[in-house]
Order: C-alpha cells, then sequence, then structure tokens
C-alpha cells in the first residue's frame, strides 16, 4: 500500500510538473494573445463569428476522425528526400535604392512562400512579411528552405503598410513583428488579429481590423477584406478565434488579388464578379493533402480559382521556402504549370527576390529545376 501511495504521489507531482510547463510555454510571447473581454465581445458582432469562433461559409469541418489522424501521421515517418531542396535554391539579391519608384506602375518582390513586397501607388506594402528563421513557435521547427533573404528586414525602407491573411506562423511571424513594428505606418488585419500585435507592442493607432467585404479607401488604392476557407490558431485551445481573409487592392491603374490561405469555393467567382479581372492573383498553392483538401487547395483548383477571380495572370504561392506537407517542393509549381497551360491561363513563377511590374509580366521559366 505503501509503495502504490509512492507511487501516486510521484505520478501527481509529474502532472503538476507538466502541466505547469505547459502553462509556461504556452505563455511565452510567440504564441501571441487570444482576444479576449470586451474586445471579444465586440468581435462577437461579425457575421461570421458563431458567439464562439469565426466560421467559414458552408459545412467545412476541419476535426479529423482517429483513422484519418494516424493516416495523416504515419507518413510524416518516411518523407520523400524531395520534400525539401537537395542542393541551394536561387536568392536575388534586392536592391534598395529601386524601391518606391514613385510612378504608375505596380512592382511585386517575391520572398517565397506567400510573403511579398509591393510598391503601388507610392507606397511600400508588405503582405504576410514571414522573414523569420522558421514557420513554428521555436527555431528548431519547420525551418526555411533559405535562410538568406533577398533583402535583410535592417535594411528596408519606411513600410507604409503591412496586411496579414491570418495568424499561422508562416505568415504571422513573431520575430518578424519585433524588428518591423517601429518602421511601418499602419497594419490592415482580419478580426482578432489586433491582440497578437498589441501584445508584442505595436501601437493601438497603427493596427486597423477587417471583417469579409470590409472596404476602405488609403492613399489613392482601395483594400477590400475579401473570404477565405481556412481557419486560424497559434496555440492549443484558440483555434479559429480570430479571422483569415484573402485581400483586394486596387489602384488607379493596377489591381491584384491576394489569396492567402483557401481551399476552393463558391466565393472565389464571386469576388471576380464583384472586383475582376485582376491584372495578377497570388494564388496559394502548395502544403496541399487529400486530408486537409478543405482548407488548402490542389494545384489545379489554383488555376481555376486564378479563372474565377478573373485574373490576366496567376502566381502560384504558398511554396518553395517550407515543408508543410508531404509532397515534394517542386510538385505544387509543377502541377499549376500543366493546369494553367490547359486553361490558357498566363503563369508568373518568378525567382525569389525578383523584382517585376505587374503590367509587364515575366516570361515563366523553371528556375527549380
Amino acid at each position: 500500500m505503501k509503495t502504490f501511495k509512492k507511487i501516486l504521489i510521484v505520478i501527481i507531482i509529474l502532472a503538476a510538473v507538466i502541466a505547469i510547463g505547459g502553462m509556461y510555454v504556452l505563455n511565452l510571447p510567440q504564441f501571441g494573445k487570444t482576444p479576449s473581454g470586451k474586445y471579444l465581445e465586440s468581435l462577437k458582432s461579425s457575421p461570421q463569428h458563431n458567439g464562439s469562433i469565426f466560421k467559414n461559409y458552408g459545412e467545412v469541418s476541419l476535426d479529423m476522425k482517429a483513422g484519418q489522424v494516424w493516416k495523416m501521421l504515419k507518413p510524416y515517418w518516411n518523407k520523400p528526400k524531395d520534400a525539401t531542396p537537395q542542393k541551394p535554391i536561387e536568392i536575388r539579391d534586392l536592391d534598395p535604392t529601386v524601391i518606391d519608384s514613385d510612378d504608375s506602375s505596380a512592382h511585386l518582390t517575391w520572398f517565397g512562400h506567400s510573403a511579398f513586397l509591393l510598391e503601388m501607388e507610392g507606397k511600400v506594402i508588405l503582405l504576410d512579411p514571414m522573414f523569420g528563421p522558421a514557420a513554428a513557435p521555436f527555431e528548431f521547427q519547420v525551418q526555411r528552405f533559405e535562410q538568406k533573404l533577398p533583402l535583410e528586414v535592417e535594411a528596408f525602407p519606411q513600410i507604409d503598410y503591412v496586411i496579414y491573411s491570418h495568424d499561422h506562423y508562416d505568415h504571422l511571424d513573431y520575430p518578424t513583428i519585433l524588428k518591423l513594428k517601429d518602421r511601418v505606418g499602419h497594419f490592415y488585419v482580419p478580426l482578432g488579429l489586433k491582440s497578437h500585435l498589441l501584445h508584442w507592442g505595436v501601437e493601438d493607432s497603427k493596427i486597423t481590423e477587417l471583417d469579409w467585404w470590409d472596404e476602405l479607401e488609403i492613399d489613392g488604392i482601395t483594400l477590400t477584406c475579401t473570404p477565405a476557407q481556412h481557419f486560424s490558431g497559434r496555440g492549443v485551445t484558440d483555434r479559429s478565434k480570430t479571422l483569415w481573409a484573402s485581400w483586394v487592392l486596387k489602384g488607379k491603374q493596377n489591381s491584384i488579388y491576394f489569396s492567402g490561405d483557401s481551399g476552393y469555393f463558391g466565393e472565389f467567382k464571386k469576388i471576380g464578379e464583384k472586383y475582376g479581372p485582376f491584372d495578377i492573383a497570388l494564388m496559394e498553392c502548395g502544403q496541399y493533402n487529400e486530408l486537409w483538401h478543405a482548407i488548402h487547395m490542389m494545384p489545379e483548383e489554383t488555376a481555376q480559382a486564378g479563372i474565377d477571380v478573373q485574373a490576366k495572370a496567376i502566381m502560384p504561392i504558398h511554396w518553395g521556402m517550407f515543408d508543410l506537407s508531404l509532397h515534394s517542393w517542386t510538385e505544387p509549381v509543377e502541377r499549376v504549370s500543366v493546369a494553367a497551360a490547359k486553361l490558357n491561363l498566363p503563369l508568373v513563377t518568378p525567382v525569389i527576390g525578383e523584382r517585376f511590374d505587374i503590367q509587364n509580366l515575366l516570361v515563366s521559366n523553371q528556375w527549380w529545376n
């Protein structure tokens, strides 16, 4: 009996240590902060909020049965070698002196995955600037294929606006915010993301939140927060506590659609009908799998979504920098190249760091080979 009590005490102590350790870890700053109090109550007025969490349009299940979880996890133990590049990939250096050319053109520079530098209407804008070492809470997890950036954050000129699609680690990055926050004029985010930014020291006056279909004019640019089919969350208990979105940016002569992360859904056509045509659509293409098909498009759907939003050309994004799925690192761009050709849809595939004019699109090349 005494031995049993001793074992029980040890188990209780271990459980307490694990619980306390877990609470400590989840309170580290990189996990962000979930909306609470009066702020949370204000979010509940959104048509996208059901009183507990934000929801997608239609019936989109994010829950997996036990068998599906095992089916998802099993292949991770034996991932293909080509899930990551076997040699360094090309990263072009971006000359900071060419940024913010005040002309009628709009220029884009891809930083890999879904991160972009956009020059539009004389403004310098960052889209989902993920410049940190890893797409995860800790640096040893999900590291970048290349730590080199086309331009180091410290060398950026003043950033007028930063736009985020949602709060997942491969899009909203804590180390990047720490480096950028005092050099950014304003942040535009979906509902709820303000909670993270405030927690990380961004001034309240520099943050504007938008709901789906909200629209505003900023310095000659019409910015619209549009729907996406995805989810959010940075910890264990905060799934879908903040909103996710895609974005429309329209200038006097240029128009861009930025998909963020999304499964294929009917709202793409509605976005095209209301805001199209677009000079270019930056369309999610990568980190997909049939098991999470509802929240990440297959490459063939990426091409069709480009048609739906009435894009003159598409650029596949959400690939080329992180290994977050089970396909080879080049499969997304290879499959979407075939699909876009069948639809006679021009495809833009710049090298990371290659700056281009969206009115004078690059001829696609297979740099990944």
